[in-house]
């Protein structure tokens, strides 16, 4: 049996430019909405959480299997996607551990998704020629219902490891704090913050997706 070469995306990827974007001011607002997502809303039926917990686990499907054109089906025009670099400080530090202007690993609009899967579709990136291979687990699925009607708070956790040549891998694991919006019979991801335990990344590349 012949197999077939994983692409990530069928034909030519499309353009990124005509995706939309945020500017820093609304960057900024979506961060600040993303940071104060703390569980504390009412918790949403259990009908309704078990429709999020199928979405989470149909998302990291086609994360796995590089599904790019289906998974980005599910990133609203409105996305904002942060990684933010999380800093080491004492408990008593008011600073906080997370600068809102800071650093990040991704700071990214659906734009800027876009690009990153066309770059990896163009098979000119020699971190991922040969591919890497993901597995995601996701769990500790909560949601919580939000001030704006059809949208929700989804707190989860996750685990995911990447494996690529004999000697290449790596496992992160951290937290989700993701804003879900209805549409159609499905959900679209408006906001998406991802923290990692760790706060130094030793990983030779950060070309995944979470």
């Amino acid at each position: 049996m012949t197999g077939t070469p994983r692409r990530a995306w069928p034909g030519k990827p499309p353009e990124f430019t005509d995706y939309p974007t945020l500017d820093r001011d609304q960057a900024t607002a979506a961060a600040r909405r993303l940071m104060a997502l703390r569980g504390e809303g009412a918790p949403v039926s259990d009908n309704r959480l078990l429709s999020i917990e199928r979405f989470c686990r149909m998302e990291a499907r086609l994360l796995d299997d590089e599904a790019y054109p289906a998974w980005l089906d599910l990133l609203a025009d409105d996305l904002y996607y942060w990684m933010p670099v999380r800093h080491n400080r004492y408990r008593a530090d008011a600073a906080g551990e997370i600068d809102i202007n800071g650093m990040a690993f991704f700071d990214d609009r659906k734009r800027d998704i876009v690009q990153r899967i066309a770059r990896i579709a163009s098979a000119k990136v020699w971190g991922e020629d040969p591919p890497t291979r993901h597995v995601y687990i996701i769990g500790n699925v909560e949601a919580f219902e939000t001030d704006i009607p059809g949208e929700y708070e989804v707190q989860s956790t996750f685990i995911q490891t990447r494996s690529r040549g004999e000697h290449d891998e790596t496992t992160l694991l951290g937290r989700r704090k993701d804003i879900l919006r209805t549409a159609g019979a499905g959900y679209q991801i408006v906001g998406r913050l991802i923290l990692v335990s760790q706060s130094t990344l030793l990983s030779k590349n950060l070309s995944a997706f979470f």
